[in-house]
């Protein structure tokens, strides 16, 4: 197994982009999304002959950034533009898992040309394409606050797009075979 040496460099130089600030629900409140992808591949080479099976796959690990209501924050200016981002882009994420979890869609296959899917609605949703639709397979961690005070902000968590996320996963192992180096036939 090989990791790049700094790994940990770039974990650290992310989690430092990452951008945060105080609103009147938290503190420490995230003002952006976070994406952390790793890329794992696997190859098993034939003794046989000069090719090997390539298996690759992704996890993405994602933290999104909260949506919290501007009344109830008091976001003004800088913190009211970043609120309106945010929520643009977990409602078009919404939409995407809405629209993948469709029953309609699914009768009529695993076919992406079947059905309308706007991932270009937003960055996030363009970003997480490949986590979301096709072979993907999805699960959702949310993170709630167990106070009284954001009864709704986890209602509408539940009540958004991800409530009724159901879509069909076909998964399969897809493999390319390749070319060793040093065994081309001439």
């Amino acid at each position: 197994m090989e990791f790049p040496k700094n790994q940990k460099d770039l974990y650290y130089t992310g989690n430092a982009l990452r951008h945060t600030g105080t609103t009147g629900m938290n503190e420490h409140s995230s003002r952006s999304h976070t994406i952390l992808t790793l890329q794992l591949i696997q190859c098993c080479h034939n003794n046989k002959s000069s090719l090997k099976s390539i298996r690759s796959s992704k996890l993405c690990l994602v933290d999104l950034a909260g949506s919290e209501r501007a009344g109830k924050t008091g976001n003004t200016g800088t913190r009211l533009k970043e609120s309106v981002y945010i929520n643009t882009g977990l409602l078009a994420l919404g939409n995407v898992i809405r629209a993948l979890s469709d029953p309609a869609r699914n009768r009529r296959g695993n076919n992406c040309n079947s059905a309308h899917i706007p991932y270009r609605d937003a960055k996030i949703t363009r970003l997480l394409r490949d986590a979301l639709g096709g072979t993907a397979h999805t699960l959702m961690v949310a993170c709630v606050s167990p106070s009284h005070h954001s009864v709704a902000e986890t209602l509408r968590l539940f009540r958004g797009g991800w409530r009724k996320a159901q879509p069909l996963y076909n998964i399969k192992a897809q493999r390319r075979a390749q070319q060793m180096p040093g065994n081309e036939k001439k």
